[in-house]
This record gives structure tokens, sequence and C-alpha cells, in this order.
């Protein structure tokens, strides 16, 4: 059971490599839907959504609220109704740079727990939004079997990528320690202005262009680079 497990959650991982994830629906929006991101969900992903609902605060609308639909890397519908939410106000934006952890690496932690509990996770529910007025971002995701029933969640949160909350998931995964900022984060307004930054160089004696070095790290096998739990 545990081996056709591992395999099965390689599978699910290796497909979302090629899947749009939030960070790639989130890109879409326009630079003032940009400012005002309130709410982005996705249903029945495997582990990534065939389709992104990300939500934006809307001045405009009678509710406050407008949705922008995301299938397959394209716009697909914009409205001002959701089945995410009845309304939208100004506190529910979510903060400049407060979200850094996208759906590809919740989905790996999701993975991981139902591994660790030997369940056989088929689907996985996305919702990323604010815990409340003053909270900062949270990620909510929901496993699901190959009938839909729920068999637990993971709550993360957006910023730092640490697990907050497991119910109904008893036994908990070795994971890496959560970090405080990842290069995958939702570009800010001015980023998307200025556009993606050049590599950063330093100096040496002979006035050389170097480029920064990278730290090296000890490479693991490949079920430890994907779960980073014991062997099983």
């Amino acid at each position: 059971m545990r081996v056709f497990l591992v395999c099965l959650s390689f599978v699910l991982l290796t497909a979302a490599a090629n899947a749009a994830s939030a960070f790639d629906a989130v890109r879409l929006l326009t630079p003032e839907q940009l400012q005002n991101l309130a709410v982005v969900a996705g249903r029945d992903g495997s582990p990534e959504p065939e389709r992104w609902h990300v939500l934006v605060y809307d001045p405009k609308a009678e509710s406050g609220l407008r949705e922008v639909v995301v299938t397959d890397g394209k716009k697909t519908a914009d409205r001002t109704v959701s089945q995410f939410a009845q309304a939208l106000a100004p506190a529910d934006v979510l903060a400049p740079d407060s979200v850094k952890i996208d759906s590809a690496q919740v989905g790996k932690i999701a993975l991981q727990f139902g591994l660790a509990n030997q369940l056989n996770v088929s689907a996985l529910h996305y919702d990323l939004r604010k815990g409340g007025p003053d909270a900062s971002p949270l990620w909510t995701v929901t496993c699901l079997d190959s009938n839909g029933s729920e068999l637990g969640k993971i709550i993360v949160s957006a910023t730092r990528g640490s697990v907050l909350m497991h119910p109904g998931f008893a036994e908990e995964p070795d994971l890496p320690p959560p970090v405080e900022a990842r290069p995958g984060k939702i570009p800010s307004l001015s980023e998307r202005e200025q556009g993606p930054k050049r590599t950063t160089y330093t100096s040496g004696p002979a006035k050389r262009r170097v480029a920064t070095p990278v730290p090296s790290t000890p490479k693991a096998g490949m079920l430890q680079r994907l779960f980073g739990g014991k062997k099983p």
C-alpha cells in the first residue's frame, strides 16, 4: 500500500510541473486588479486544478467583488458574482508581497501528509484568503479520496510556508523548515512595471563581473527530494 501511494504521489507531482499554478493565474490580472487581490480558489486539482477563480476587490461593483476565471492559462470569464464569496471589502485585500507560497508548494505538502498517513489523495481543493481583517493570508488545502469524500485539510501560511493546522491527519511528514521568502512570489505592481530583475553581479579585484555564487547542497535521492521523509 505504501509503495502504491508513493507512486501515485510521484505521478501527481510530475503532472504539476506542466499545470498552471495559482501564481500563473494571478499574473494575468491587470495592475489595478493585482493591487486588489483578495481570494484565489481552485477545485478538484490533480494536483493543480483545471480552472482557477481569482477574486479581486472592485469598488465599482455593487458587491465590491469581481471574479476572473483562468482556464488552461487563459482568461475565460470576468464577472461580478462568485461561488467563493458573496461580497468583498478593502479589508479583504491581501497585503503587497504577503503571498510568497504558490499552490504547487502547498499541493506538494498536502500529498506528503496523505503519504505519511497512508491515505490515497485523489483530488485537492485550494483556497487562499485572509483568516480575518487583520490576519495574514492562509492557504487551505482540502484533500479528497476517489469518491470525493474529505480525508483531511492542511492550513499553511502563504507568507512563510509553515503548516499551522492539519485536521484529519494524525501523522506529520518530515518537512523542510519554512522560509521567509520564495522566488516564486506574486510580483508587486512596481515589479510588474519594471519587468523581471537582472542577475546581480559583484566586482572582483580586477573589476571582472562575476556572478554571485550559489551555495551548493548535497544531493538527495529522488523520493527524499520529493517528500523529505524517511524511507519506508
